[in-house]
C-alpha cells in the first residue's frame, strides 16, 4: 500500500471572498443600484409566490386581453389561440377564438371550489381597454370549467 502525503497547506476557496474581491474596484453607487435591482427583482418573485390561484388567473387573464388587444385583426384562429394560450402556463385551458376580433372565449378547466369561488368574486368582470367577462352559466362545483370573454 502505499501513501501520498504533501506538506503544503490546502487550498481554500470562498466564493463571497471572490465576489467581495472582485466588486472592490466596483464604484459604491453601483453597488446599491445593482443591490436594489437585486432586492426589487426577488420582492415581485416573493409577491408572485405568495398570490392566490384565483389573483394569478386575474393577471392571466388581463396578460391575455392584452395580446388580444394587441393582435392584429387578420390574424388566423390558429395564431390568435397560440397567443393567447401562451398566457396558461401549467393550466387545462381552451381558446375559442372564431368570432376574433369581436371576442375571444377562453375556457379554464378543472378548477377547484375554493379557486372557483374566488376568481367569481375578483375577475368576474374586468374593466379597461380590453373588457373580460365571465359567463355565469354554471356555479362553483368540486371541479370546474370557467369562462371568460375577451372583448377588445
Amino acid at each position: 500500500m502505499s501513501m501520498i502525503a504533501s506538506f503544503d497547506p490546502t487550498i481554500r476557496f470562498s466564493p463571497l471572498d471572490t465576489i467581495a474581491n472582485s466588486l472592490a474596484g466596483v464604484p459604491r453607487a453601483a453597488r446599491l443600484v445593482a443591490l436594489a435591482g437585486v432586492l426589487l427583482a426577488a420582492g415581485y418573485q416573493v409577491s408572485l409566490a405568495l398570490q392566490s390561484p384565483a389573483q394569478l388567473i386575474r393577471g392571466q387573464l388581463q396578460a391575455a386581453a392584452a395580446e388580444t388587444a394587441a393582435l392584429p385583426w387578420n390574424r388566423s384562429q390558429d395564431q390568435v389561440r397560440a397567443a393567447i394560450a401562451q398566457h396558461f402556463d401549467g393550466r387545462a385551458v381552451s381558446v375559442d377564438p372564431t368570432k376574433f376580433p369581436a371576442v375571444v372565449a377562453v375556457t379554464l378547466r378543472d378548477l377547484d371550489r375554493d379557486t372557483c369561488e374566488e376568481a367569481w368574486t375578483i375577475a368576474r368582470r374586468i374593466e379597461g381597454s380590453v373588457v373580460i367577462a365571465l359567463d355565469p352559466a354554471t356555479p362553483c362545483g368540486d371541479s370546474n370549467a370557467m369562462v371568460w370573454r375577451i372583448m377588445p
